[in-house]
């Protein structure tokens, strides 16, 4: 079999890019696929890593050179239409957004059941639980956890930060004429929850046989130990301490460590929150340092967060730890693994709006 000559213009990184915004897992398995033949992969080995075979790799290359990226996607299938109108579905996932009025719909969330009930209530659409589920996936929903916001958290001081973000970091480059860039670090401690490691362990999700309740060791002792970290996106890399308390001492110790690991002719902006040992009146800043106070209450701007979240559901929960020592050695090895995987950092921490910039 001759194999199809493949478009050129768009970049295979512009194809891994656009899997990874990609909803639709199949459209995602594609574009990986015709990412891997543009780097000179093997086209058997390029239809393995799509999961399907050659000649059905070698028809979505005729798709991709006809009509490009969107030649990839499922051409529509006739059926039966819709229960509710494609200009009505808008209205339906506001209805769904706004959620359940407790006084009206007697329920705190809308659960399935629910939903079927308020489009057949709104639209005089009768679905199934199997045709609900399918509309709520196609207008983008998913049945998620929702993350727990302090009751002072001002959202509009939060997107003013975002907004103004890069005047911020635009000041801080006039302050600094003789560096070259502004890097970015994200900078967390143990004044939470998200940072302690400690007997007191957590538990996550995992697969289990349905209508089962499994088990899993969870420890009551209280013996914990604190991570002080900091990343920088741009560069996929970061450093950390693990004490066994907090205080000023340690956050000085860490302002050394992030000192030490700035770029050269780089300057650091580094995104704190207000705890205590973050402005205390004895904390030593270095030279290539620039403290950037974050909003208060609002640890979602802090990208770091997002790392301690992949440690406790990877690698620290269900642990039974026999002492502090042996608290300390897990944090440690749990760090450089994470460090230690190319593109971690920056695909976990990287936030848009977060951008450093250039002198230059």
């Amino acid at each position: 079999m001759v194999a199809v000559a493949i478009r050129r213009d768009i970049e295979a990184s512009e194809l891994r890019r656009l899997a990874r915004l990609e909803r639709d897992g199949r459209v995602s398995s594609r574009l990986l696929a015709l990412a891997a033949v543009l780097d000179g992969v093997s086209r058997e080995q390029a239809a393995r890593i799509g999961g399907m075979d050659r000649q059905t790799l070698r028809d979505w290359v005729h798709r991709f050179n006809e009509a490009g990226v969107s030649g990839l996607r499922d051409r529509a299938r006739p059926g039966r239409p819709c229960l509710v109108a494609e200009e009505l579905l808008p209205e339906l996932a506001a209805l769904i957004a706004d959620g359940p009025q407790v006084e009206r719909d007697g329920v705190v969330e809308f659960r399935l059941s629910h939903i079927r009930a308020l489009s057949l209530r709104h639209f005089g659409a009768d679905y199934s639980q199997g045709g609900m589920h399918a509309v709520l996936r196609r207008m983008g929903f998913s049945w998620l956890k929702p993350r727990p916001i302090h009751p002072k958290t001002d959202l509009a001081a939060q997107e003013t930060f975002k907004k103004n973000f890069g005047q911020t970091l635009a000041c801080i480059r006039d302050q600094h004429p003789e560096v070259e860039r502004v890097e970015v670090w994200f900078q967390d401690g143990a004044e939470g929850p998200h940072a302690r490691v400690g007997q007191k362990g957590s538990l996550t999700h995992l697969w289990a046989p349905t209508g089962t309740r499994p088990r899993a060791v969870r420890d009551h002792r209280f013996k914990s130990a604190y991570i002080f970290g900091a990343v920088c996106p741009e560069r996929d890399t970061g450093v950390a301490l693990v004490v066994s308390r907090v205080s000023t001492e340690a956050m000085n110790l860490m302002l050394a460590e992030i000192s030490q690991a700035v770029g050269k002719a780089a300057h650091a902006a580094v995104l704190i929150d207000g705890a205590g040992w973050h402005i205390a009146n004895d904390l030593e800043v270095p030279a290539n340092i620039t403290l950037v106070p974050l909003p208060p209450y609002s640890p979602e701007l802090n990208a770091i967060e997002r790392l301690w979240q992949v440690m406790r559901d990877t690698l620290l929960s269900h642990r039974l730890f026999t002492d502090l020592n042996h608290i300390i050695e897990v944090c440690c090895a749990t760090w450089n693994t994470l460090i230690g995987q190319p593109g971690r950092i920056r695909s976990t921490c990287g936030y848009p709006w977060a951008a450093p910039v250039r002198t230059s």
